[in-house]
């Protein structure tokens, strides 16, 4: 069995994990080891426990037991990686000599005795985790593993869910904007997307693009958002003049032109100076700022820290990134000088944002009843987010970086590509091989791009040189294509040109592309299934890879083939339910797939309890 999985990821064919577990899962107890990882959770829900079963590893070539070994780190990252936890016992047959010393790696192979400058590779799951106890239980020690015999293994029993009333929870967050200044800011690697409402009705939207991973302090994070913040706020000001005021129209020539999408940050600060010579003075501030991130959050707190877009900043050899990340997890203070007494600012990952825009649309829709089960969602655009809602109407405390999740324990070939190159599997921050960062975002078309196009079709190749969309260079010794991102940035060309070749040109290789990023969703669907246990296989898709319905249908077909019982849902005009909503879907130039999460910030935080209680 394992001689077979090695030949298909030589190959350089994908090995699925969700296959390997399947196929492992098949062994008899004779010709099988045992392990149990059990991890106590961070929000004191308790504990959640999960069985692997391995092919014997004493029996096992050292080839096979590399393999092997990589199946069984690959699944406690993504674990970790989804849940987070205080810390986790693995549980197996002790008198197993080989057993033992495969399992016996894992506190070094994680780092858990390292500093957090000093880890990497599954390590950065840990130093994730660390930041998250910091935040929530200040007075306890740093993660750890500890061990156990298989026979002392506890049985679990999952507590029962507290009914609730979600449907209801959801539509308040829908009312009471009479009267209220609500900013919703969406922020990715690629743009931020922000709008402003005031009195329930949307005035403005703004766009901006960026390059994130090339900053190398947290303030180049900071500074873009907190000036899109100004200028909103100029925006309301304006919008609050009598209409009949001849200073209003005058201003807002200068404001059209810092709200357009390619107005820089001169631009923006330039009309900035001119409403203030008019007479803005910085009010009237916000009744509320929601803003979703791409990086875990907990409590309103950035607490992640290891993902592409802070890559420059955590290579800074010249700063000390802890201490300077801290500006950035206190984003939460400095956007509070925007707002009211008594006023809300919220902050999220970007994924649990695309679940409860999700959820608020869904329970304002006539299917309002579905979103009892909760509701899962993706945001596909330069990386991959998650988010989920569980059926009490909570978003969980956890880290749920499944783009982190390694699904992919074949493509050997394509290891041998340096992170940056777009050919490579391997994972941005991490430098782990097969993670979904490379299979389910932007990186997965351009890698499968350059996968089968060279052979398949050459005259596309050559037209993405001919286009600038990928150039061949030399990086850290070693020659590769890449992605150009100065002095002009070419991964949304690139993309774009790339959602266009199916209608354009109608042959298997474009259509097997998307197919293949729909199986590895469905494979991301099995994986999270297992793990997180949601009451839901439906997948709301929010970002750019969905907006075109033959890419979608492409990708639906591709899931549909791993996993018949997937159902992924596109977040555009079909969930524009909600008033907010349906105003973005009457605009005559922007998406509802290119600004719900924005909107969605808006609801959240049109919020004066607690953080995501139901």
């Amino acid at each position: 069995m394992i001689r077979e999985l090695i030949a298909e990821a030589k190959a350089g064919r994908s090995v699925y994990i969700t296959d390997v577990h399947t196929r492992f899962g098949s062994l008899s107890d004779e010709s099988c080891d045992r392990v149990v990882c059990v991890v106590e959770l961070l929000d004191g829900t308790g504990f959640r426990r999960f069985d692997m079963k391995l092919p014997r590893v004493d029996r096992l070539g050292l080839e096979e037991r590399d393999f092997v070994e990589s199946y069984v780190y690959a699944e406690i990252y993504n674990i970790l990686s989804a849940l987070g936890g205080r810390h986790m016992t693995i549980y197996f047959d002790q008198g197993r000599v080989a057993l033992v010393e495969m399992i016996g790696k894992l506190p070094a192979v994680f780092g858990v005795d390292l500093c957090r400058s000093q880890r990497s590779g599954y390590g950065r799951s840990i130093n994730v985790i660390d930041r998250m106890i910091r935040a929530m239980l200040p007075s306890s020690g740093a993660f750890f593993f500890q061990f156990g015999d298989i026979g002392q293994a506890p049985a679990l029993i999952r507590p029962a869910h507290q009914k609730v009333d979600v449907v209801g929870f959801f539509r308040k967050r829908t009312q009471g904007l009479s009267g209220k200044a609500m900013l919703g800011i969406d922020v990715g690697g690629t743009d931020i997307k922000a709008v402003l409402v005031d009195g329930g009705q949307v005035v403005d939207y703004k766009e901006y693009d960026w390059f994130p991973a090339s900053f190398l302090r947290s303030r180049q994070l900071i500074d873009p958002i907190c000036l899109i913040v100004r200028l909103l706020q100029a925006r309301l000001w304006l919008h609050r003049m009598p209409v009949g005021d001849s200073r209003r129209r005058e201003l807002f020539e200068p404001m059209t032109r810092a709200l357009d999408r390619k107005a820089g940050d001169a631009e923006m600060e330039g009309a900035l100076s001119i409403v203030e010579a008019e007479g803005f003075d910085g009010t009237p501030k916000f009744d509320g700022i929601g803003l979703c991130f791409p990086d875990v959050v907990v409590k309103n707190k950035i607490v992640g820290g290891e993902v592409y877009k802070t890559r420059g900043i955590r290579n800074n050899p010249a700063i000390d990134y802890e201490s300077d990340f801290a500006e950035l997890t206190d984003l939460d203070l400095r956007l509070n000088g925007w707002v009211k007494p008594g006023g809300a600012v919220r902050i999220i990952n970007d994924g649990p944002m695309a679940s409860f825009t999700a959820a608020v649309e869904m329970a304002a829709s006539p299917k309002s009843g579905e979103v009892a089960r909760g509701i899962f969602a993706h945001t596909l655009g330069t990386e991959l987010g998650t988010g989920w809602v569980t059926e009490t109407g909570d978003i969980p405390d956890i880290p749920l970086e499944v783009y982190n999740f390694i699904i992919d324990l074949g493509s050997w070939p394509e290891r041998a590509y340096e992170p940056d190159d777009a050919r490579s599997v391997n994972n941005f921050n991490t430098g782990l091989p097969g993670t979904l960062q490379k299979y389910c975002s932007q990186s997965g078309v351009f890698r499968l791009a350059l996968k089968y196009f060279p052979t398949e079709r050459p005259d596309l190749f050559r037209e993405l040189e001919e286009k600038r969309y990928i150039v061949w260079r030399r990086v850290g010794g070693e020659e590769g294509w890449y992605v150009p991102t100065e002095p002009i940035d070419q991964r949304k060309p690139f993309l774009e040109h790339m959602m266009k070749l199916p209608d354009r040109e109608k042959d298997e290789t474009n259509n097997k592309i998307w197919r293949e990023i729909g199986e590895s969703l469905a494979v991301t669907l099995v994986e999270t299934r297992r793990i997180l246990e949601p009451g839901t296989d439906v997948r709301f898709l929010f970002g750019r890879l969905v907006k075109n319905s033959t890419c979608f249908n492409l990708m639906v077909e591709g899931a549909k083939s791993v996993d018949s019982g997937v159902t992924l849902v596109v977040a555009g005009t079909d969930i524009a339910n909600t008033p907010l909503m349906k105003q973005l879907k009457r605009h005559p130039e922007l998406t509802v797939a290119q600004f719900a999460q924005a909107i969605g910030a808006v609801y959240f935080a049109n919020d004066r309890c607690s953080d995501q209680q139901a």
